[in-house]
């Protein structure tokens, strides 16, 4: 029987296409806890700070124990996955490819191997479609919350690569309303403001380009007393360059009056 193991959106386990009864949060934050390092074995301390954090029962064992034999309940029906113990320590062992996060981060590897950005775009479009909304949704202890935040900088990366990717294909226009939303959210980040920029001059919208660099130069001096980086400059003479020659050709194609 075919398994899932979701981290990128609610904790699940999904067995030939149905979701199973994974019990309450606590339960669900072990089998996190084991599935963001599939096949690889962590110790019984190790488990227990992953799902209590500094507040453990009283009794960590028993409780790991008991919520660890449901989970096998649970999982009973699928051979492609186990929960085993080891001496001190815990794992989950299955196909990496079962657990949504590990395959994300192994489809990613496959996108920067590609021989075509036509591939390449397709892996990063099957790597996002991984995600369900926030990771680890609805549990919060602080290992979770430090997986999450790693997570969720790797997702941006990747959702940036991908822009990349769109831009060299020419098709920018596709990526503006995904850009802006970005841009409102990273306001600082200088390559999402560089691909805004490059989107909107290819666009055949050079003056809100050019306005938004400016944008970004003042926010920046104003908010780290810093000047744009050699990157975002270099869109920016792309623009002005290719802008002045637009004009140029314009200004040529002028039929004067005899």
């Amino acid at each position: 029987m075919a398994v899932e193991i979701r981290l990128l959106g609610t904790v699940e386990a999904v067995l030939d296409g149905r979701r199973t009864n994974l019990g309450h949060a606590r339960q669900r934050c072990v089998l996190a806890a084991l599935a963001a390092e599939a096949n690889q074995p962590v110790s019984f301390d190790q488990l227990v700070t992953r799902v209590w954090g500094d507040e453990p029962p009283r009794r960590p064992r028993a409780a790991l124990y008991g919520y660890l034999y449901r989970l096998r309940q649970a999982l009973a029906d699928t051979g492609d996955l186990a929960l085993v113990r080891r001496t001190g320590c815990y794992e989950l062992v299955a196909d990496p490819d079962a657990v949504d996060l590990r395959r994300f981060e192994r489809l990613t590897e496959d996108a920067r191997r590609a021989r075509s950005d036509t591939e390449r775009l397709a892996l990063l479009d099957a790597a996002l479609g991984l995600w369900r909304g926030e990771a680890f949704a609805g549990l919060d202890t602080p290992w979770l919350t430090a997986l999450r935040a790693m997570a969720e900088r790797q997702r941006f990366l990747v959702e940036t690569d991908r822009t990349d990717v769109v831009l060299r294909l020419d098709r920018g226009g596709e990526e503006l309303a995904r850009l802006t939303a970005r841009v409102a959210a990273h306001p600082l980040d200088e390559r999402v403001a560089a691909q805004l920029i490059l989107a909107l001059h290819r666009t055949g919208r050079t003056g809100e380009a050019l306005g938004h660099y400016q944008r970004v130069r003042r926010l920046l001096a104003d908010e780290l007393g810093t000047d744009p980086g050699g990157a975002l400059r270099a869109v920016h003479r792309q623009v002005l360059q290719a802008s002045a020659a637009e004009s140029g050709v314009r200004r040529r194609r002028v039929v004067r009056p005899a």
